[in-house]
């Protein structure tokens, strides 16, 4: 197992795409966080409030997109470049490929969601630091742990929706859309007391504080949802993808 994962960090550093994927998340998440705290919102909380804060580093709903790409990649790009016959070749037990790319999309997950919450943090406390406010009203620890949780969660969501339609740009889109616009936007609207056990809603809770997150769930509780939604769509991917066959 040790070496598939080892092989499928390598086909990433050798994917342009992957590396696109981290630079972007570098750049739009700084940014998100200098304009989030320092351009004011009208009608919007005050400085260095609770609310102001949450928004300030709300960058897992970034990292877990942009996560949920790179795992679609990991699956999907194989097929589109006609690499995974070689890949099941070197591997016939597909199960083993399979969770070894689950895996790799974890790991990796975990790392992006924290290392740029990480970031984000610094560049707040000391954006905050240069206007007075020395002390964030935030559970920190709490974001940067939701931070992490989600964006590995939503790697692995990447990973089984490329198991499934084996089509990169489909399963990325499609999946955007789900989550922006029928999830937060229209049934977390129309319906919020459903949309909060859904997958966006459970990474909300997970990834929110103060007003945000009133209404939802518990941190824990999000986990756990968030996780079984994964290892759902994760269980459907594995029926399908390990039965039909590889061209």
């Amino acid at each position: 197992m040790r070496t598939l994962v080892s092989l499928e960090l390598y086909k990433l550093r050798t994917t342009p795409a992957a590396w696109v994927s981290l630079a972007v998340t570098l750049v739009l998440g700084t940014a998100s966080v200098a304009s989030n705290a320092l351009v004011p919102s009208p009608g919007g909380p005050a400085f260095g409030s609770t609310d102001h804060v949450n928004h300030t580093l709300s960058v897992s709903a970034l990292t877990s997109m942009v996560m949920l790409a790179v795992g679609v990649l990991i699956v999907a790009g194989e097929y589109r470049n006609r690499t995974i016959m070689q890949t099941f070749l070197a591997e016939p037990r597909r199960v083993r490929v399979l969770a070894a790319k689950a895996g790799t999309a974890l790991g990796l997950g975990a790392i992006l969601g924290a290392a740029t919450f990480g970031i984000a943090y610094a560049e707040a406390v000391m954006i905050y630091g240069a206007r007075g406010v020395h002390s964030l009203p935030v559970d920190v620890a709490q974001l940067w742990v939701g931070a992490t949780v989600a964006t590995a969660l939503y790697g692995l969501v990447g990973v089984a929706l490329g198991a499934l339609t084996r089509n990169t740009v489909a399963a990325i889109i499609g999946a955007i859309a789900w989550v922006m616009v029928i999830e937060v936007g229209i049934l977390g609207s129309v319906v919020p007391d459903v949309a909060h056990w859904l997958p966006a809603g459970a990474a909300i809770a997970l990834t929110s504080v103060g007003t945000a997150a009133q209404g939802a769930l518990s941190p824990t509780a999000a986990a756990l949802v968030l996780t079984g939604w994964a290892l759902l769509i994760s269980g459907v991917a594995a029926r399908f993808s390990l039965t039909r066959e590889a061209h």
